[in-house]
């Protein structure tokens, strides 16, 4: 990686030295006559050290290590001063500056500085990276699945995420919404501020429009100071609308404003506020249907509904119910202390038929239940609530419309082995298949792998 440097002072004979020697030692060079030519080559970008001389008329070299400190942090600035200025230098590095210099300058020892400066920065660069990949890759593991539709929903987010689109999503209640709406918001540029949640549905018109803009001292009974509301405070990150289609159009109006002008007043105020928000929203009323009925602007749809993802219900991929129970299970054996290893033939079965009309939210409810109640190593049909247990059927598999084929086929299979109490080659002849293919697919799907008895680990 060759480094771009950045020269500020306003003698030119320091300036074009410095430059000619650092060009020689195969550095980009920049330079700038002063303090504000310099901020300006900054303020485009692609400055990865800066030199500048600490005094200087106009913008001094401490304004400059005071606005790159702030704006653009993480770019080193070494100050170069003359013998009579060493205390301001001192104070300079107490305020940030990497390393100071005093003249007239020794030119071996400042190429170690800057070189001990970039290696120092090429680190953080690399661990910063390092870091968003894996909170990239644990984002996306919150959304656990493998099927067809929730790989879709995971390169969409993957694509949204580094945008300022509008996003709406929508889907049944528990589903995992919010889920998509977190991981979005931790993989995009706005991941270190934290996201601002707001339950629509929770709130009446008039604490939802403070909770929202915020109100002023005195705009109404009991309002006895001032208070910010939630658009101010995500000011620079994301903010989560969930359950936006049951607000009223009063409160439309105010958020359709913020989406295209970014700001608005305080309830009660009449300074105009200024925000820089990611708007994320979520819904399980059908909004077109809505805006027929005239309950929901239209405008306010279209600027919602700029990037669409739709969570589908459970049931309709019953394929990652075997991954959600296992990361349920772990989850709950560490809250209760337990050390369940996992669901009976009969309890899977059940499981894999049943509707779950409370999609996720009502899986997690069910397998923390089961936990509690268990008392042995594996849950029983015994340890499931009533409506799951109703469901058991050990002669029959329940593969739901709409699936893919290599879906269907990976619903058979699991259960199927979990009938056949996870015993491959009984469960291979009963399909049909040889069971090097059976361990294959189940290969392929991340499954367990084999003992070397050939039983399941």
């Amino acid at each position: 990686m060759k480094f771009t440097l950045l020269i500020i002072d306003d003698e030119k004979n320091i300036r074009e030295g410095l430059a000619a020697n650092f060009e020689m030692e195969d550095y980009n060079v920049k330079t700038a006559a002063s303090g504000q030519e310099g901020l300006d080559l900054i303020s485009r970008g692609d400055i990865d050290l800066v030199i500048t001389d600490l005094r200087m008329p106009g913008v001094s070299g401490e304004e400059v290590l005071r606005r790159v400190a702030t704006e653009t942090p993480g770019i080193p600035v070494i100050i170069l001063t003359g013998h009579g200025s060493i205390d301001a230098a001192v104070d300079a590095m107490r305020h940030g500056a990497y390393d100071f210099l005093t003249k007239p300058l020794n030119l071996d020892q400042l190429g170690l500085i800057v070189k001990r400066a970039l290696e120092s920065r090429q680190i953080k660069i690399e661990h910063q990276a390092l870091k968003q990949e894996a909170d990239g890759r644990s984002a996306l593991k919150s959304m656990t699945g493998t099927s067809a539709a929730m790989q879709k929903i995971q390169q969409t987010v993957q694509k949204a995420a580094s945008s300022k689109a509008s996003v709406l999503i929508t889907g049944e209640s528990g589903v995992g919404k919010e889920v998509v709406a977190r991981a979005i918001h931790d993989l995009s540029p706005r991941h270190e501020r934290a996201m601002i949640n707001v339950h629509c549905a929770a709130l009446s018109e008039t604490l939802l429009e403070s909770e929202l803009f915020g109100h002023e001292k005195g705009a109404f009974t009991g309002a006895d100071h001032l208070q910010k509301g939630r658009f101010e405070l995500a000011h620079g990150s994301s903010i989560f609308l969930d359950e936006i289609g049951e607000i009223n159009q009063n409160v439309q109006i105010k958020i359709l404003r913020v989406l295209a002008e970014k700001k608005f007043e305080r309830v009660g105020g009449e300074q105009t506020i200024e925000v820089d928000v990611r708007v994320i929203a979520a819904t399980n009323k059908n909004l077109e249907e809505e805006i027929k009925a005239g309950r929901f602007r239209e405008d306010l749809f279209y600027r919602l509904n700029v990037i669409h993802i739709h969570v589908p219900p459970l049931r309709e991929r019953k394929s990652d119910l075997p991954l959600l129970m296992a990361s349920f299970l772990r989850e709950f054996n560490g809250e209760n202390g337990k050390h369940v290893q996992g669901f009976d033939s009969k309890s899977k079965a059940a499981i894999m038929k049943y509707s779950w009309p409370g999609n996720i939210r009502e899986l997690r409810n069910c397998v923390e239940s089961a936990v509690v109640m268990c008392s042995g190593d594996e849950i029983t049909l015994e340890d499931l609530p009533p409506a799951v247990a109703r469901n058991s059927c050990e002669n029959s598999i329940s593969v739901p419309f709409g699936i893919s084929l290599e879906e269907a086929e990976k619903i058979i299979i699991q259960q199927n082995l979990a009938s056949n109490k996870n015993n491959k080659s009984k469960t291979a002849d009963i399909l049909g298949i040889g069971r090097k293919t059976l361990q294959r697919k189940i290969s392929e799907w991340g499954g367990e792998g084999e003992r070397a008895d050939g039983d399941s680990v």
